[in-house]
């Protein structure tokens, strides 16, 4: 297949990227040239260009990755999240309408559109929507954006809500902070409670449900949320990577910060209209993200 990753170049497109090369794919990358300085094949994300790059390659498939990648980013800048992923996503989907494009293109959303919810622990993807951050308001317009196009133009279209990834290439968030601390010092002090708890996706299992999907081809306008559904203590990661490490770190909750009240979602529908997917064992995710980490040194 010929497949087109906008956003290819960061944490979820480079692992993405290999596993379908070992499919023997035509892989292309492109990447925002007002947003990123590195990566291959930056271009500026305008109608021309899109469309100059649909005649061209033609491709059985799109993935749109880019965008903002970490609610902090938007902090200091309420605009951001609009100007690198609404604005430029509604020019794609004008171009796929004018094109006819009838292949399939998906599109990485969040948890972060559902916002919190205190009574139910799992959710599914018709669960009532509430963004609380200017980053999950953003990506559940890009979700109407995209719904509105595939019911209006009959685009095969299928929105990926993502639950907190990580593994070897993520250098932010609590894995990441966890591992780098236990690596250079002998205590960890965190905002949070020792009951915290987080729903962890390893990048390359994100990687293999997006090619399941691919796969499959779904029809219409879909949505699916991607997570190994369960969670994880925060407590339990600490102590995982202390024994990997053979450390015996100490561990402080300041209890400064309530944990976000992000649900768990829910991977039935995935399991039960895609197939079944093997997770990795989180022991085996994070010593995967310790030899990436060790390896930089």
């Amino acid at each position: 297949m010929k497949i087109i990753i906008f956003g290819g170049n960061g944490f979820v497109g480079s692992h993405l990227v290999k596993n379908l090369k070992h499919e023997k794919n035509k892989i292309k990358i492109f990447g925002n040239k007002s947003y990123s300085k590195k990566g291959s094949n930056l271009i500026y994300y305008n109608k021309k260009n899109f469309k100059n790059i649909l005649r061209k390659i033609s491709p059985d498939v799109i993935i749109f990755l880019s965008g903002n990648s970490y609610p902090n980013n938007t902090l200091k800048d309420e605009t951001y999240d609009f100007r690198s992923n609404n604005i430029v996503l509604q020019e794609l989907l004008q171009v796929l309408a004018e094109t006819n494009f009838k292949k399939s293109f998906f599109y990485t959303s969040s948890i972060a559109v559902y916002g919190s919810i205190i009574k139910k622990n799992f959710v599914e993807e018709n669960h009532k929507l509430n963004p609380e951050s200017y980053y999950g308001l953003s990506k559940l317009i890009a979700e109407k954006q995209i719904e509105y196009f595939s019911n209006k133009y009959n685009l095969n279209s299928t929105v990926l809500r993502l639950s907190s990834v990580y593994g070897p290439g993520l250098k932010r968030q609590i894995v990441y902070k966890i591992i780098k601390e236990t690596l250079t010092s002998k205590s960890i002090k965190l905002l949070g409670n020792a009951r915290d708890r987080r729903q962890l996706l390893y990048v390359k299992d994100c990687a293999r449900m997006i090619i399941k999907l691919i796969i499959k081809k779904p029809k219409g306008f879909n949505l699916f949320n991607l997570s190994s559904g369960r969670k994880i203590k925060i407590l339990d990661i600490l102590k995982i990577s202390d024994k990997i490490l053979k450390k015996k770190t100490k561990h402080k909750f300041l209890n400064i910060i309530k944990s976000p009240l992000l649900p768990a979602l829910s991977n039935k529908k995935f399991l039960d209209k895609i197939g079944y997917i093997k997770f990795t064992d989180i022991k085996f995710g994070i010593k995967e993200t310790i030899d990436w980490l060790k390896s930089r040194d």
